[in-house]
């Protein structure tokens, strides 16, 4: 279904400020919110040092709102403060927001007004049970698109998290096993086009045969020149360079059960690309010297995918030849192991949703 199709369910507290359910989410258990557009501000708790302002106003049509899972947002602080160059590879985070009981009580109440025009839609279930109230508030980066592709990608040979039990740990290896996670170290979680939307489940089911015709099916657009194929893919290509070489200078941090999101606007293709690094609720720092081998791989494969787009060059025999070798899990599941005691008590949905997607 397009996105221009969904309808706004939107409310409005006190101050004026209006919301609705995001109509560009390709992925993830929980429901993203937007302000609605007509809304001419939102107010927002910011993230920085004490002496920063209690409240600032930014314009409504540049954020999404992501329920609050504590762990991503100290995961978000943290690598600001110690690692600030990784921001470029991140959604701008810019604080915190806390809605009213009535206006998510009004958005679940009205959900019908989106799933009349769908024949089905992954979020149908959490939308009708949305109950959450603070959020983080994104860069959306989709704002400035017409008409925005854009792909949803979970990172991993398998998913990993500390605050996973045993049971939770074999289900995530399950569902890896099986998908195209365990031979390329990532899977899709959701395409949305103009005319189509495909979501985790169709990601989880498609053959490692397909992604080659799949990837290039997603970037490359019909009737695109050759010159606006080779600028987009070739920009994609130097952003996950700059990523991977920034993930290969942090040692200790874990960036376990992330995402990618890829977008680029189908109507203006000379615009800028971008992906970035999102989904950060089980990033860990681990007792270790060495990156993040298993995301390093990951990102060499995609970008390995990119570069045989952009030189059109055959899945077989140049991809599968140029493919990373797939690190010896031992040593990660030691690490995964590691704050798994004292995380065991950790029972937040939100989190253990996220990491299976």
């Amino acid at each position: 279904v397009s996105f221009e199709e969904r309808d706004n369910v939107q409310i409005q507290d006190v101050d004026g400020e209006r919301f609705c359910f995001y109509g560009n989410q390709v992925g993830g258990h929980f429901c993203l919110v937007k302000p609605a557009p007509e809304s001419t501000r939102i107010v927002v708790k910011p993230n920085g040092p004490s002496e920063s302002p209690d409240e600032i106003e930014l314009p409504p049509q540049s954020v999404v709102l992501k329920p609050l899972d504590q762990n991503e947002h100290k995961f978000y602080k943290e690598i600001l403060e110690q690692a600030p160059a990784f921001a470029s590879h991140m959604a701008q985070l810019y604080g915190t927001k806390t809605l009213s009981h009535r206006q998510v009580s009004a958005m679940t109440a009205e959900v019908d007004k989106i799933l009349a025009k769908e024949e089905d839609n992954f979020l149908e279930t959490r939308m009708r049970s949305h109950q959450y109230r603070t959020y983080i508030v994104l860069q959306d980066l989709a704002s400035s698109m017409k008409k925005p592709r854009i792909m949803d990608l979970k990172m991993g040979f398998k998913q990993r998290s500390q605050r996973h039990s045993l049971r939770k740990r074999e289900r995530c290896r399950m569902k890896a096993t099986s998908s195209t996670s365990h031979f390329l170290g990532f899977r899709i979680c959701g395409i949305q086009r103009e005319d189509r939307f495909f979501d985790k489940y169709w990601g989880r089911k498609m053959p490692l045969a397909d992604m080659h015709a799949v990837l290039s099916e997603f970037f490359v657009p019909p009737d695109v020149s050759a010159d606006d194929r080779h600028r987009i893919l070739k920009g994609f290509v130097e952003k996950l360079q700059g990523m991977r070489g920034m993930v290969s200078s942090l040692g200790g941090w874990r960036f376990w059960s992330t995402s990618l999101l890829f977008l680029f606007d189908e109507q203006d293709l000379g615009a800028q690309p971008e992906v970035k690094m999102i989904d950060f609720a089980h990033c860990a720092r681990v007792q270790s010297d060495t990156p993040d081998e298993e995301m390093l791989c990951s990102l060499w494969n995609i970008e390995t995918f990119l570069q045989a787009l952009m030189d059109a060059h055959p899945y077989e025999p140049w991809v599968v030849a140029r493919l990373g070798k797939r690190p010896p899990e031992a040593h990660q599941d030691a690490e995964e192991l590691e704050g798994a005691a004292q995380n065991e008590a950790d029972s937040s949905p939100l989190a253990a949703c996220e990491a299976e997607s």
